[in-house]
Order: C-alpha cells, then sequence, then structure tokens
C-alpha cells in the first residue's frame, strides 16, 4: 500500500511549475525546458503572472 502513495509523487500525470519563466538563466526557465525536452510524458502547466504562455504551453 506504501507503494500505491509513491507512485502518485514520482510518476505524475501533470505538474504544475510555479514562477515558469522562459528567460533564459533563471530557474523557472531550466525547470521548465526539462521539463518539455527530456521527455517527460505527464503534462506540464506553467504558472507566470506575467505571461499566459511558456515554451508553447498555457
Amino acid at each position: 500500500m506504501v507503494t500505491l502513495n509513491l507512485d502518485k509523487i514520482f510518476n505524475p500525470k501533470s505538474i504544475t511549475v510555479v514562477g515558469a519563466s522562459d528567460e533564459e538563466g533563471t530557474v523557472g526557465y531550466a525547470l521548465m525546458k526539462n521539463f518539455t525536452t527530456l521527455g517527460f510524458s505527464c503534462k506540464v502547466y506553467p504558472v507566470n503572472i506575467r505571461k499566459t504562455e511558456i515554451h508553447g504551453k498555457t
């Protein structure tokens, strides 16, 4: 039963990146780039108060 709970943490269906950015050199940029280019199969939702789309994700 413990394994089922950990499976949701290590194999999520979606991820939200708060502070996502499209400005190189920021942590938000690095996270979004890694999640979108390294083959993660989950949905990625960027959250940024100034922009509605980052790295092609809304």
